[in-house]
């Protein structure tokens, strides 16, 4: 009987070395193709160095030392969309009620407030003339004309979009006579077409006052990871980690504010989640993608240029003030 026991013991011990041992060999041999394809894509590195030094050519900001920074009163700590107004002038929304507050950059603080409706979810605005588009979550537009007189007139314009869109970015594209909406959330509006892997940017025509249901362009987030700018040699250990199986991260992407540069027509989308800047063509190629300082840049939601080309990005406070701030324009980048 001792002998039976002893035997079954021992024949557990052995499977479990033996399992022990074949996971052994497993995971050394995961380990021994990660190496492999290491060595192996080290060619390609002169390559890809090429390539992104040509991406990073045309970057005509540090987004490592702002130019300034603008601290803004309490009750624009939840900041959410901002565009340049006139000469030295920002417009700011913020989340919660329906004002427009102007910031004076040369006086550094807001000098006028203007109430356009009831408060609500608003994430973007950008400033046409006299006109004010301001955007909210759920994907409706209020347009209001004078915004800055006592007979402000308020329209609302309906859009397919709706909250698990999550609509935060806002631009005026000046060429098309459109709306651009970045979506936070879901890129689709119709179920047979969900664009899964995606985020989407939709077109609002302003003379139809209309949007096309078909996206203007699609971000491929699987796409970003070549553009970011690890060194050569993490980015290409992330990407071989992923078709290993050893990570299973993913892009972590959602746009919270757009913005189109007013002298390369280019388009610049900034994501507080992952606190990343994409750069993109008019049709939707992506150039290049920034990592954004979690230290400098604390909850990244608005941006926006002045006709110069200075970038100006609005920083919610997080339970501090808001703040946004400011890169010149460098044209010998």
């Amino acid at each position: 009987m001792e002998n039976a026991t002893e035997n079954r013991t021992c024949s557990t011990v052995f499977i479990k070395m033996n399992k022990l041992y074949t996971c052994g060999i497993y995971i050394k041999t995961r380990l021994i193709l990660f190496v492999v394809f290491i060595v192996f894509g080290s060619s390609c590195v002169s390559k890809n160095r090429e390539k992104i030094n040509t991406d990073n050519k045309f970057f005509a900001y540090d987004l490592t030392n702002p130019d300034a920074k603008y601290i803004l009163p309490s009750y624009l700590e939840e900041i959410s969309g901002l565009s340049y107004y006139g000469k030295d002038k920002i417009a700011c929304i913020q989340d919660e009620n329906a004002n427009i507050y102007i910031f004076s950059i040369e006086k550094e603080k807001i000098i006028n407030v203007y109430d356009f409706g009831e408060d609500a979810d608003y994430e973007g605005i950008d400033i046409v003339g006299e006109t004010a588009f301001i955007l909210k979550n759920n994907g409706q537009i209020f347009r209001v004309k004078n915004f800055e007189n006592k007979d402000l007139k308020v329209k609302k314009l309906q859009t397919p979009l709706n909250e698990k869109n999550n609509t935060e970015g806002l631009a005026f594209d000046a060429l098309s006579n459109s709306l651009l909406i970045s979506c936070k959330g879901s890129p689709s509006i119709e179920k047979e077409n969900l664009y899964e892997g995606y985020k989407a940017v939709y077109r609002f025509d302003l003379e139809k006052e209309k949007l096309n249901k078909t996206p203007h362009f699609l971000i491929n987030l699987d796409s970003l990871d070549g553009f970011i700018d690890h060194n050569l040699f993490t980015k290409f250990s992330i990407q071989f980690a992923k078709k290993l199986g050893f990570t299973e991260s993913e892009t972590n992407f959602k746009p919270s504010g757009i913005a189109i540069h007013p002298l390369s027509g280019q388009i610049y989308i900034i994501s507080s989640a992952g606190k990343l800047l994409t750069i993109m063509s008019r049709s939707g190629e992506i150039l290049a993608v920034k990592e954004l300082d979690v230290i400098i840049f604390r909850q990244p939601e608005g941006i926006c240029f002045s006709p110069t080309g200075d970038l100006f990005i609005s920083n919610e406070g997080q339970g501090d003030k808001g703040y946004i701030l400011k890169f010149q324009y460098h044209a010998d980048k």
